[in-house]
């Protein structure tokens, strides 16, 4: 997409449309990078805001996402169990529909378990990601 320079007073700009601030979730501030002839613009975030997993709610779907992508599916599981309902919502509604339905089944039964049936899940989940290394060498 290319957007148009513009003047604004004595200096340049661009018009973000706000489809796109939404997407990316600007607020009325953004980080400015430049490097290498690029400029980049980050959401910028408060140093004094710490964030933990109850915060997950209030994210939008794009930094949800990237956070799915950081986290093994055995973790996710794990950390949903017993979650608020507005977490599950924020999290599956950013998973496709197959990735649901293997996830929300495991969740429901280690919620009806007890401490036992997580750390068997746990255990078994980091025995596969070893099968999967040693099979990848």
């Amino acid at each position: 997409m290319q957007i148009p320079i513009i003047n604004i007073g004595n200096s340049k700009g661009i018009r973000i449309p706000q489809a796109i601030l939404k997407q990316v979730g600007f607020g009325e501030a953004v980080e400015l990078l430049v490097t290498e002839g690029k400029i980049t613009l980050r959401r910028s975030s408060s140093p004094n805001i710490v964030r933990d997993f109850t915060a997950i709610a209030d994210f939008d779907d794009n930094t949800i996402q990237r956070i799915l992508l950081k986290i093994t599916g055995t973790d996710l599981i794990i950390a949903l169990v017993g979650a608020e309902d507005n977490i599950k919502k924020a999290i599956y509604r950013n998973l496709s529909e197959p990735v649901q339905n293997f996830v929300k089944p495991k969740v429901e039964k280690l919620e009806h378990g007890d401490a036992r049936d997580l750390i068997i899940e746990r255990s078994r989940s980091i025995i596969n990601e070893a099968i999967i290394d040693v099979l990848k060498e």
